[in-house]
């Protein structure tokens, strides 16, 4: 699961070079420190030390772009960068920063702490407190800035423990500090000027800082910590992003019965299609383009929670389509308890493995849903003892989601109630009856009602029956059915699998009975009502060809008076009634 950060971290570290870096020469002009050594760690074993790795590091990062900028990148141009960068940012203190989102905070605060740190008034080194201080006064534990609020703390726990960082209330407020003194003159003169309007023009690694030079001035101003082309390119990639997931989703929407294995794999072309999307897309037009500030942060925050997200929606279906393979094989019977217990455990395991991959993601973006989950206390239980109707209409709610008996715009017979599935909710499920009303029916009742999908019907049967005279001969009887076979014979709307099927097969004491069956598809009823009255006219004509009478009704309704007499009801006259 922690592949997914490991992944995106490693690849957004190679584009998001390009936050410091624009273009690279041939050859660099920066002695490089620790050249020979890329694995020795910064020095932050006093104030003193982490100050001056700052500042250094991130000098020779600003003067690497200045003198390499206007020449061709160079892999050792990126590798010296990328050491330089490391350097800088370790001695940062991002515990207080979700891991996700460290990876745009981090340059955000390098870029406005060394603004500040050139735009104030800092002490010589010596005044700072080094290596001997710390030795000689071991509860020395931080050092604060003159006259500011930027501190330099010892940390007390976790893997750097003991060493010096500029502590997480200092990597917070950064932003604040730099707004606070971007309009004071610089001090100490950095290798370029206001880095952070520098990073809201250019782009990244791939965009040469010539293609922007040569665009309009409009296009080159800045708007919401970005420039207007920016602004156009993350519109454009969004747009194409959208158009080829809707195009996925069209064309892997399911049709038909949706029990199938390669169905379930089939369909997990459009949740890989999103996981591929915010894993690798998202991530590198934002970087390529530069994206800063909070509209930085919100894509590599969203990016990386729709990438948990679709994975562990992609491992679930992945699950199903395993468990549908195991049942449907030809030594499990595809509706027994052992292919429905089967079904039902793979779901289990998506559905659990599913759920890991979201807490995962939570805990990437810094949400603590773990933390959350495991705090429910009395009072939490009595809150949902208070409300158990909601809950159980919400875990309705989920079994009709995972279970799928019916969908938004199929008919249903639920409770006596006959209409098209309008909406599912988290609480009711909405039906719109054939007399045009809408019923609303709570999930926990859907969820355990016998439900009949009209709407998965393959066709739509008729059952109907004729009702012959007692006196008519047999062979009047054997011309009656074959009057009726012929007109069903491969009729319209037959489904190749279903023949339509005639019989005589009763004695009534009034009549004797024709019975048959047919089938039409596709289930479009009003099609199939046309259908039914062009046979029923059929049958009325050829029986009346041939001299076959129908049975007369064996029942009449008749009106009498208190004495038992008919009454004769009132012809109405054809003339009009006169005034």
């Amino acid at each position: 699961m922690s592949v997914i950060a490991v992944r995106v971290f490693r690849s957004v570290r190679a584009l998001r070079l390009g936050v410091f870096v624009l273009l690279f020469g041939t050859g660099s002009q920066v002695e490089l420190a620790h050249a020979q050594h890329p694995l020795e760690p910064p020095d932050t074993s006093s104030p003193r030390q982490t100050l001056s790795t700052f500042l250094t590091a991130t000098d020779q990062m600003l003067i690497l772009i200045r003198d390499e900028g206007a020449g061709k990148r160079t892999r050792e141009g990126l590798r010296q960068l990328e050491q330089l960068d490391i350097r800088s940012l370790r001695t940062l203190d991002m515990s207080g920063v979700a891991p996700e989102a460290r990876i745009k905070t981090g340059p955000k605060v390098q870029v406005f702490l060394y603004e500040v740190l050139s735009r104030i008034e800092v002490p010589p080194m010596e005044q700072v407190p080094g290596t001997d201080e710390i030795d000689g006064n071991p509860d020395l534990d931080h050092w604060t800035l003159p006259h500011t609020e930027i501190r330099i703390r010892r940390v007390d726990e976790g893997p750097r423990r003991g060493e010096f960082l500029f502590d997480p209330d200092t990597v917070a407020r950064a932003q604040e500090f730099y707004e606070r003194t971007q309009d004071l003159p610089y001090l100490r003169q950095p290798p370029i000027e206001d880095f952070s309007s520098f990073l809201e023009v250019y782009g990244g690694w791939n965009v040469p800082m010539a293609w922007v030079d040569a665009l309009p001035k409009s296009l080159r101003s800045v708007a919401w910590n970005l420039a207007w082309w920016k602004w156009i390119v993350l519109l454009v990639a969004a747009l194409a992003n959208v158009a080829l997931i809707l195009f996925v989703h069209r064309l892997t929407r399911r049709k038909g019965q949706p029990r199938s294995t390669w169905g379930y794999v089939f369909r997990l072309t459009l949740p890989m299609t999103v996981f591929v999307s915010a894993l690798w897309f998202v991530p590198f037009v934002s970087d390529e383009i530069n994206a800063t500030g909070a509209i930085g942060n919100v894509l590599r925050l969203s990016s990386t929670a729709v990438a948990y997200v679709s994975l562990a929606w992609a491992i679930w279906l992945f699950a199903v389509a395993i468990g549908e393979a195991i049942a449907t094989r030809s030594r499990i019977r595809a509706e027994s308890l052992d292919a429905s217990l089967i079904r039902l455990t793979s779901q289990v395991i998506g559905m659990g493995a599913a759920i890991v991959l979201v807490f995962r993601g939570a805990d990437q973006i810094g949400l603590p849903l773990v933390g959350l989950v495991a705090s429910i206390s009395i009072g939490g239980l009595a809150i949902a003892l208070a409300a158990q109707d909601t809950l159980k209409s919400l875990l309705g709610s989920l079994t009709i989601l995972v279970d799928q008996p019916y969908r938004v715009g199929e008919r249903i017979v639920a409770g006596g109630h006959d209409g098209v599935v309008e909406r599912i909710g988290l609480r009711s499920t909405g039906i719109r009856q054939l007399d045009g009303n809408v019923t609303s029916i709570p999930n926990e009742r859907m969820a355990t009602m016998n439900i009949e999908n009209i709407g998965r019907r393959g066709s739509i049967r008729r059952k109907a029956q004729l009702r012959i005279a007692t006196g008519t001969p047999r062979e009047k009887v054997e011309q009656a059915v074959q009057i009726v076979r012929e007109i069903l014979a491969n009729h319209e709307g037959m489904p190749l699998n279903s023949p339509a099927r005639v019989y005589f097969d009763e004695f009534n004491p009034d009549s004797l009975s024709i019975r048959f069956f047919y089938w039409y598809s596709p289930p479009d009823y009003w099609a199939f009502s046309e259908f039914s009255e062009r046979v029923n006219f059929e049958i009325i004509r050829r029986f009346a060809e041939a001299g076959i009478e129908l049975a007369p009704p064996t029942s009449r309704t008749q009106i009498t008076d208190e004495s038992g007499q008919p009454v004769a009801l009132p012809v109405p006259s054809e003339a009009p009634p006169k005034s």
